[in-house]
């Protein structure tokens, strides 16, 4: 994506992040690109692919496809090649229309950090081939009841917004038209339950990026790593709105 805005960083720390969030959601991207319609899959692209956990799985999804990974941060990209040596990966604008054709765009967990999340959409729809398709992922909300858990919500959704985005996009998602001359074919929201203990520690690398911009920083960091370390018992559960749109027609 554009790092421009981008709240997360592309530290050591937010690639351990993200690799537990990988681990954390790859069920339920698997179950999303299993219900991808057959077809001409030659071309795909993997928008926002950070250090390229997805681009495995679409590698692993569409074999012998051309794979790209888009992203702005050279460390990321350069984690990715590593990891997934059969794909290309390319320093790219993800919110800037797109120079490649596709016959399938994946996005996960992007669009809540842009800032017009509709005109990214339609960047992305505009470079798919008739037939080809869209697939997004994005968090609705998470439930817990934990008090701690609402802080972190409250001061991670401030960080985003202040960089001019909303990181809740699978509402605005839900209710965007379908970009044009494409038909919305899935569109549900999933619930994913995930361990208090492995929430927490997404939490707390998340949160060590920009704990200084906000008063709850430090305190969040030190609790969030203190619940991964004890192995907190409970859960939280993760509402993912999931939606593929399929382009039909030139």
């Amino acid at each position: 994506m554009s790092s421009r805005g981008y709240a997360f960083g592309d530290s050591d720390l937010a690639r351990e992040r993200l690799a537990l969030v990988a681990d954390t959601f790859e069920p339920t991207t698997r179950a999303i690109l299993g219900e991808v319609p057959p077809g001409d899959r030659r071309y795909v692209l993997d928008i926002g692919c950070g250090p390229g956990h997805a681009t495995a799985l679409l590698v692993e999804r569409f074999p012998g496809a051309y794979v790209t990974g888009l992203d702005a941060s050279p460390a990321m990209l350069a984690e990715a090649r590593a990891r997934v040596p059969q794909a290309d990966f390319v320093v790219a604008d993800v919110t800037a229309p797109l120079l490649l054709p596709a016959h399938v765009v994946f996005a996960r967990l992007v669009l809540g950090h842009l800032a017009d999340p509709r005109r990214a959409l339609e960047n992305w729809a505009d470079a798919l081939r008739v037939g080809g398709v869209m697939v997004c992922e994005e968090p609705v909300r998470y439930r817990g009841g934990d008090a701690w858990f609402e802080r972190y919500e409250r001061a991670v959704t401030g960080v985003v917004a202040r960089r001019g985005a909303s990181l809740w996009a699978g509402d605005a998602l839900a209710g965007a038209p379908e970009p044009r001359d494409c038909a919305r074919v899935v569109d549900r929201v999933v619930e994913h339950t995930v361990p208090i203990a492995r929430a927490a520690g997404m939490f707390w690398r998340n949160a060590a990026t920009w704990q200084h911009e906000t008063p709850d920083g430090p305190a969040l960091v030190e609790h969030f790593r203190r619940l991964e370390r004890d192995c907190a018992d409970g859960s939280l559960v993760w509402e993912i709105r999931q939606t593929i749109f399929v382009r039909n027609r030139a």
